[in-house]
């Protein structure tokens, strides 16, 4: 497979795993939004939503190489 092939796989990949932090994002804002911030579970999610911003971050850094480096080949 060539270089090419392998960055617009990853890219593939990148988005998809966007799609499902957002949704993920999505779901456990609206749980927060309900919740009582005496609930047990409240400093569990919010330490969740936490994590998946970061992971949110990251793989659009990741990303961002990634198209960087497919417009280097000038085929993007």
């Amino acid at each position: 497979m060539t270089m090419f092939q392998e960055l617009r796989n990853q890219q593939r990949d990148l988005l998809e795993q966007l799609d499902e932090l957002e949704e993920a994002v999505m779901e456990l804002t609206a749980l927060l939004e309900n919740a009582v911030a005496e609930d047990d579970e409240f400093d569990d999610r919010h330490e969740r939503l936490a994590w998946l911003h970061r992971q949110h971050a990251g793989v659009l850094v990741v990303l961002g190489e990634t198209e960087r480096a497919l417009l280097a080949f000038g085929e993007f």
